[in-house]
């Protein structure tokens, strides 16, 4: 039995390829026409195995002239023939139903053979359109496994997000409760008036220290808002830090007097930067590593100038920082590495986020060393040049 085609194509083209099938394809009984609407009408009417049609007609053509054939008549394969190589084309083209897409350059040849193939239940792409189609869905594949990879960190950050924020709350309410309940515990004694005067001086120095912790939590998680907000600003000059960096071991000495302090530092520091954030950095160091260093048992800091900046190091001597969470604590604010229901230190966990985000402000580095013996080693290294970047010393970030 003979199969039937029929030919949707240009004016100037469509009696040449009906001459063509006719003569080439005696099994074949072959239909024109030139008008694309006609093509749907009549296709839904006698219902010929391959209909082709040129995606380049007025009034109806390209993707939705191949997807009203389709719906038309289900059982018709339908090959798309055009001037255009765009594997975009190419992609729309097929995913409305074609069975095939040949090039007009390509000849009526190429427009049998392809009704050939159709007929057997091929799918059929020109040569070049296939090279340049396989290429594009190569990229497409790779692209999507890169969205793909994109979207699981993303979606990573959002959960490491979420837990940040719980490990916040929870961090801060823990935090916030003591001296808070310091201050209400003074306040309601202070309204005693029997109380001695001396007993008094004394709690409302007490009172003092817990509105300062209190007023220190809040500036910490302002400055944090700054940073990732991108409103931060330092106050950058050229400075001696060498007073700042001594100014800060002697207040950390007076908090932890349990905790020897050995201090080097240089008469002279020459670097530019904000002086007071820097010594709040130093501070930050100083207070951590006594916070987590066994009683007795020093810390010492080492300041030196090299040819990179000022680098200053902080070295304590207590379990060692693990790599994982001295990493988190770089990266993420409000990770203090204790579970909060069992902490056994102070704090709210944004010290080394903030400190960290303070020196590379200033266009320096911060890394952190665990120590053989254990302990850990923190340093970091700040310009002595407004406006210089440095590279990542060559050791474990972590």
């Amino acid at each position: 039995m003979a199969s039937t085609v029929l030919v949707c194509d240009a004016v100037d083209e469509v009696a040449y390829l009906q001459y063509h099938l006719l003569r080439e394809a005696a099994d074949l009984v072959v239909d024109v026409t030139s008008d694309p609407f006609q093509a749907v009408e009549s296709a839904a009417r006698s219902r010929p195995d391959v209909v082709t049609v040129d995606l380049g007609l007025e009034g109806l053509g390209g993707a939705e002239l191949v997807r009203r054939v389709c719906a038309s008549t289900p059982g018709t394969r339908v090959i798309a023939r055009s001037s255009t190589r765009d594997a975009t084309v190419v992609a729309e083209v097929l995913a409305a139903g074609a069975a095939g897409y040949v090039l007009r350059d390509d000849g009526p040849d190429a427009l049998l053979a392809a009704i050939r193939a159709a007929l057997t239940g091929a799918v059929v792409l020109s040569p070049v359109v296939a090279s340049g189609f396989g290429a594009e869905v190569g990229r497409a594949v790779l692209d999507e496994q890169r969205l793909r990879a994109e979207l699981d960190e993303l979606k990573s950050s959002v959960t490491q997000g979420t837990s940040a924020k719980a490990d916040f709350l929870a961090n801060i309410s823990h935090e916030l409760r003591t001296p808070v309940t310091v201050a209400k515990g003074i306040a309601y004694v202070l309204r005693n008036p029997a109380v001695p005067e001396d007993e008094r001086e004394q709690f409302l120095g007490q009172l003092q220290a817990s509105l300062d912790k209190l007023m220190g939590i809040v500036d910490e998680i302002i400055t944090i808002a700054e940073l990732e907000r991108g409103t931060f600003a330092l106050d950058v000059t050229p400075i001696d830090l060498a007073p700042l960096i001594r100014h800060a071991v002697d207040e950390v000495a007076r908090d932890y007097p349990q905790t020897p302090i050995d201090a080097v530092v240089p008469e002279e520091l020459r670097a530019v930067a904000d002086g007071p954030r820097i010594g709040g950095v130093v501070r930050e160091l100083l207070d951590n590593a006594c916070r987590y260093s066994p009683n007795g048992r020093g810390v010492e800091l080492a300041a030196r100038m090299l040819d990179e900046g000022v680098v200053v190091s902080v070295t304590d001597h207590g379990d060692g920082l693990d790599r994982a969470i001295a990493t988190k604590a770089f990266e993420q604010p409000f990770s203090t590495g204790e579970a909060t229901l069992r902490k056994e230190k102070a704090g709210v966990g944004v010290g080394l986020h903030l400190a960290r985000q303070i020196v590379w402000e200033h266009g320096g580095v911060m890394w952190s060393d665990p120590l053989p013996g254990g302990g850990t080693r923190i340093s970091f290294c700040v310009p002595i040049a407004e406006g210089e970047r440095l590279a990542v010393p060559p050791v474990d970030a972590a």
